[in-house]
């Protein structure tokens, strides 16, 4: 003291005058008055591991927004986030982490001196343990990181994040086409440009998909699993009876093979045998070409029992189902009069058909189309860039002439929605319910003729 007195006294120590930042006044507290002075989230940290990090934050937030180093400076910067706790952390790691795209750096950037001294000079300083976990956390859920891959001196477990890159490595599919599923499938918006490494999604949430593709096939498999030919599958296709996993046209493998072979063992159930000489029975394609009938009109009109299904036992799969072309004649006769004159260009979504048809419980409807038991289009929605189901009018024909509904039947026979249901409660008819499912309050259009007349004899009384 005796050395420094006479500077002390000529004022050679003096500085400028600063205003305190508020870091500048928590330590201060911190170090002279202890934990019970600190009000904010850092009362449950040591005091070095919180200046340490409000150092390393700082210095790279102002690195990340272009100005000169400064220790003071750099601190008060991350304090503000530092002392809010996880949630402001996180907050600054989001702002020096966030790419000009709109993705996540996939190194360590700015972060690199913190990274350094967290896996080295502090790995087993426990006192760290509590900011490192954080990070940890943090990093885990926007850096695609396998198992086994080192993330502050402990090794991943399982995978989180994915990315295109990632993905595309791990299971050997294109990037090209892994974005184009993922889009589909809304793990990516429309129009995101991000690189390929920062293009992440959740990988547990997707993994399905990547599952899926490597086991998808062409058109040439599964015709091949289904015993079709190429007509035959395009008209399945046409009608939405097979629907591929995909519509999009650069995808040379759409199908699931599964989805044919179970639309097979359900059409074989419902034929019966029909000997190879047997004349006048013909494919489902052909009569449809004959007589202009939608497959998927038949095969719904089949399902309902409406129409008789043979098959050839000399042949294999979908080929070899036959119908009755006298039969379908006279049934297409029934029915033509109940459609209604229109173009295929104009469709409604099947959602809003079915509430027009009385059919509000939600997925319903999607369930019998879904089940191919009546006729629509899973179609690309130009706005909002997901598939939807839409029907034509001659889908909606084909419904009507195949099923009906208690709303349905009061605007075909002038009855009130009540009368309906109790005749139809006190004639014991039941909703159709394929394979157990709920479809609604939907009914067989040859189970509830009786009823229409029944219905309309009381109306002209």
């Amino acid at each position: 003291m005796a050395e420094i007195l006479p500077d002390l006294r000529a004022g050679s120590f003096d500085c400028a005058r600063i205003d305190p930042t508020d870091y500048d006044t928590w330590l201060d507290k911190r170090l002279s008055q202890g934990v019970a002075a600190d009000k904010t989230w850092l009362t449950s940290q040591p005091v070095f591991p919180a200046v340490t990090l409000c150092e390393f934050i700082g210095a790279a937030l102002l690195h990340k927004q272009g100005e000169a180093p400064d220790d003071r400076r750099a601190k008060a910067t991350a304090f503000a986030f530092v002392s809010q706790g996880p949630d402001g952390i996180r907050a600054a790691l989001d702002i020096l982490m966030r790419s000009q795209d709109g993705g996540h750096i996939v190194t360590q950037g700015e972060l690199g001196p913190l990274f350094k001294h967290l896996r080295s000079i502090y790995l087993d300083n426990d006192a760290f343990e509590g900011f490192r976990r954080i990070l940890r956390d943090y990093f885990l859920e926007i850096w695609p990181l396998a198992p086994g891959d080192d993330l502050l001196g402990q090794a991943v477990t399982e995978r989180r994040r994915h990315s295109l890159k990632s993905a595309s490595k791990e299971t050997g599919i294109g990037s090209a086409v892994l974005d184009d599923f993922l889009t589909e499938a809304g793990a990516f918006a429309p129009g995101d440009a991000r690189a390929d490494a920062r293009k992440s999604f959740d990988a547990k949430a997707w993994q399905h998909i990547l599952d899926e593709i490597p086991t998808l096939v062409g058109p040439i498999a599964l015709r091949r699993a289904i015993g079709a030919t190429l007509a035959e599958l395009n008209g399945l296709k046409a009608d939405g009876v097979l629907v591929p996993r995909t519509n999009i046209a650069t995808i040379k493998s759409p199908w699931r093979i599964a989805d044919g072979q179970a639309l097979l063992e359900e059409l074989e159930a419902y034929a019966q045998p029909v000997a190879a000489e047997e004349p006048g029975w013909e494919t489902i394609q052909l009569v449809h070409k004959r007589l202009d009938l939608p497959v998927g009109e038949i095969i719904a009109a089949i399902r309902t029992g409406a129409l008789r299904l043979g098959q050839r036992p000399d042949v294999f799969g979908y080929h070899g189902l036959v119908v009755d072309i006298t039969e379908v004649a006279a049934f297409k006769a029934k029915v033509a009069p109940k459609r209604k004159p229109s173009t295929n260009k104009e469709v409604v979504t099947a959602a809003a058909f079915a509430r027009s048809a009385g059919i509000r419980g939600k997925g319903q409807f999607l369930t019998l189309i879904e089940g191919a038991y009546t006729p629509a289009m899973l179609v690309l929605n130009p706005t909002t860039r997901r598939r939807e189901w839409r029907m034509s009018r001659d889908d909606i024909a084909a419904f009507e002439a195949n099923y009906t509904t208690p709303s349905m039947l009061s605007a075909e026979t002038g009855a009130h929605l009540n009368t309906i249901r109790a005749v139809l409660q006190r004639e014991g008819v039941q909703p159709f319910r394929p394979n157990g499912l709920d479809v609604g309050p939907v009914y067989l259009r040859n189970v509830v003729e009786p009823v229409v007349a029944l219905l309309k004899s009381q109306e002209g009384k």
